[in-house]
């Protein structure tokens, strides 16, 4: 919410305001809160609410387009690699789970939504810090409402796509993606609530840019190009260049803001700076190695390439899963009393391992 200086002048009035000098307790005294503020507070929430359904209704309209359904199965890796691993499955292995995910048609789904806002809001970031360049300079205390708006937009994207993970993906993937959003979400908060460091979640944002490439590499992979076709080498090289400006170079820039300006400031002014930087800081750090790593930048022994016979297992698998999910849907649509006779799924799977080794 956009916060009303004692001079009262509101953030309503489309004007920046700089609120370095206001105490925190001022600010958060909510019993004398004007009614400005209380409205200011509640149009904040309510951007938040339709940002939240706009990108809800947007994954189920990318499901609906692509593959015909609104809805996927919640898939559990920890229980699919004790399942394969106790079957001595090659598909179990970490490196092609992450390369072929039993989960597909809902990856897809998500990067898809993932990237869309990745490309609004890095834009409108780079927008914000070119045409607003007082917050640079102030990078605490500085406000503008164009600005503020795109920590709502961005806060209900995040709410999104943190349900989404939680409903459909059991993963060591998704407990990292848990934590940089807890991280940037613990951020909108703390900028929302004081009326604080507005400048240092912009930069932050900026870092959505290499997300645009990030996601595209990521679909690129789920669509199984091949890495050394020239699509993917477009885009694996624009994702390492912008992951080394917007990623490391802007955490670094943050860094260094960190030790030369914030230190010197009140200690509730450096605690959620020091716990955000660093946590980007290093989780864009152990990012930009991973991805340089699967894309053969540190030899080919690191670079991510699982095995045909894996690959093909794993592809076993995930149709047996999509043919169990779409039995399952049919049975729900079976009258009571109408008995249906059905192939046994394990001779489901023999068939196709017969067949593929025909092929």
């Amino acid at each position: 919410f956009r916060v009303v200086s004692p001079g009262g002048r509101s953030g309503s009035d489309r004007m920046a305001t700089n609120l370095s000098d206001i105490s925190i307790s001022t600010r958060l005294n909510f019993t004398e809160w004007s009614k400005d503020q209380w409205k200011d507070f509640g149009e904040g929430c309510l951007y938040v609410v339709l940002s939240f359904a706009f990108f809800r209704i947007l994954q189920y309209i990318v499901r609906w387009y692509l593959f015909g359904k609104c809805y996927f199965r919640t898939f559990s890796y920890f229980a699919f690699r004790r399942r394969a691993g106790s079957e001595r499955n090659p598909a179990a292995d970490s490196t092609t789970l992450s390369a072929i995910p039993p989960n597909k048609k809902w990856r897809i789904c998500n990067e898809i939504v993932s990237l869309i806002h990745a490309a609004v809001s890095g834009l409108w970031a780079a927008y914000s810090i070119g045409f607003y360049q007082d917050i640079v300079k102030d990078m605490i205390g500085y406000r503008h409402p164009v600005i503020v708006n795109l920590i709502f937009v961005s806060t209900g994207y995040l709410l999104h796509d943190l349900l989404d993970l939680l409903i459909n993906e059991r993963s060591e993937r998704v407990i990292e993606l848990l934590f940089h959003h807890v991280v940037v979400l613990t951020a909108f908060a703390t900028t929302q609530v004081t009326g604080l460091f507005l400048g240092v979640v912009i930069f932050g944002l900026l870092m959505e840019l290499n997300s645009v490439f990030l996601h595209s590499r990521s679909l690129l992979n789920l669509y199984g190009y091949d890495k050394k076709s020239t699509p993917f080498k477009m885009i694996a090289l624009l994702n390492m260049v912008t992951l080394l400006v917007f990623r490391l170079g802007v955490s670094l820039y943050l860094m260094y803001w960190l030790f030369i300006d914030c230190f010197s400031r009140a200690w509730y002014f450096i605690l959620p700076c020091f716990f955000v930087i660093v946590s980007l800081f290093c989780t864009n750090t152990v990012l930009a190695y991973r991805v340089a790593a699967a894309d053969g930048w540190f030899g080919k022994k690191r670079a991510r390439q699982p095995s045909q016979s894996a690959a093909t297992e794993n592809t076993a698998v995930v149709e047996e899963e999509e043919d169990r999910s779409s039995d399952d849907e049919e049975e729900e649509d079976i009258p009571n009393g109408v008995s249906v006779t059905r192939p046994d799924d394990q001779q489901l799977v023999a068939n196709r391992h017969s067949t593929t080794i025909a092929a």
